[in-house]
């Protein structure tokens, strides 16, 4: 099945942990991070509208690099807000005049600019087949549950946990239905979430490629050797 993707790309986060520096707008070889992601979406062909949510103190920024992209008439650009759900709402507002009810919305972090194109289209697939569909890797760490004073109180299984990642791919009837549902949006750290909260089963797309977000300096320098 086919039809229309329209694209959310969250970026109005602070980066606390890099300075304060807006991670899409950070430059590696010449060209600020987010260009990568602009070209990915605007190549593919069934995707017909991209929104970036941004801070509010930075949209002439944006502005300026989306003029410059060559994808311009494909780009919209809306105020973020403090919190990521706050974002990618606003920018659905704007994006859904643009979608029929059985069109996708793809959401993917500004801060994951590897992804490829291999693994964005199997995750689209995925949304058509299920009605939402989104990028998790297998956790191959023991993981340990931490009491308040630092002493380890269990493990977890490990077996069917997955590290949850973007693109997180939902039918836009769905994603309407829940913002008109649901109306505490507080610790909900992705749309995935968001779908559990109305009884919706997302499926799960195990990435073939490298796909880490970027939140430290590590990270950060991690990136330049991938892109260089």
């Amino acid at each position: 099945m086919s039809g229309k993707v329209g694209v959310i790309i969250p970026a109005a986060g602070a980066g606390k942990r890099l300075g304060g520096v807006s991670k899409p707008l950070i430059e590696i070889g010449g060209k600020p991070l987010i260009l990568r992601l602009l070209k990915l979406f605007a190549e593919l062909r069934s995707v017909s509208r991209i929104c970036i949510a941004v801070p509010s103190e930075g949209i002439s920024g944006f502005t300026a690099i989306v003029k410059s992209s060559g994808y311009a008439a494909l780009i919209g650009i809306v105020g973020g807000g403090a919190e990521r759900n706050v974002s990618v709402k606003n920018a659905y507002e704007s994006l859904k005049t643009f979608l029929d009810d059985d069109d996708l919305v793809c959401i993917h972090d500004a801060a994951r600019p590897l992804l490829s194109t291999e693994d964005l289209q199997r995750v689209i697939e995925a949304g058509w087949e299920h009605g939402a569909a989104f990028l998790a890797s297998r956790v191959k760490d023991t993981l340990k549950v931490v009491d308040k004073k630092g002493f380890c109180a269990s493990t977890i299984d490990r077996s069917s946990v997955y590290a949850a990642q973007t693109p997180q791919v939902i039918r836009s009837g769905l994603l309407k239905s829940a913002y008109d549902r649901v109306s505490d949006y507080s610790g909900l750290t992705d749309e995935i979430m968001l779908m559990e909260k109305i009884g919706v089963r997302a499926y799960v797309v195990e990435p073939r490629h490298v796909n880490f977000k970027i939140t430290t300096p590590e990270d950060l320098d991690l990136l330049r050797k991938f892109i260089s």
